[in-house]
């Protein structure tokens, strides 16, 4: 890893890490999937703040072919599709995400069986880093689709100022 800095026209200068070839091999670009009993947490790595993510991935889980789930748990997770796997021992799900905030996200969803007998918990968790705080490189399985526009921002201010 070196560390490469830039001098702009201010007092400060702008730091960015490069990462060697070597090292980017070794780095895991598959979504981190944990299973327990009755919850699977799901750590989908770092992304970008007032980004929108299309998520795809697979779980192991015995709640049978058929399940169910309520689209309007969780204002930020909204579950697209849950089909079982090939093998018929989990579901494959994809959902959008949307990065709302800074920090670590944890966001819970659940689906359960059509009898209702069996219900898994899961926990979506991601790091989400601020506005010029860097561009994360996504895991496999993970898509951008929309940029929501920064208010806050002088671009979009009619404030004329002094």
């Amino acid at each position: 890893m070196e560390t490469i800095h830039e001098k702009s026209g201010h007092a400060h200068c702008k730091e960015h890490v490069h990462f060697s070839a070597e090292q980017l091999k070794d780095h895991n670009l598959e979504i981190q999937i944990k299973q327990q009993e009755g919850q699977v947490d799901i750590h989908l790595g770092f992304l970008q703040i007032h980004h929108h993510y299309h998520v795809s991935f697979c779980i192991k889980d015995s709640l049978g072919q058929e399940v169910c789930y309520d689209q309007r748990e969780n204002l930020h997770v909204e579950i697209q599709k849950v089909t079982p796997t090939s093998d018929g021992e989990g579901h494959d799900i994809s959902l959008n995400f949307n990065a709302h905030r800074e920090k670590l996200l944890n966001e819970v969803i659940h689906i359960q069986s059509k009898d209702e007998e069996k219900n898994l918990k899961i926990v979506i968790h991601a790091r989400v880093l601020g506005k010029g705080k860097g561009t994360p490189a996504l895991k496999n399985g993970i898509k951008c689709y929309k940029v929501d526009t920064d208010e806050d921002s002088d671009a979009h201010s009619d404030w004329q100022g002094f």
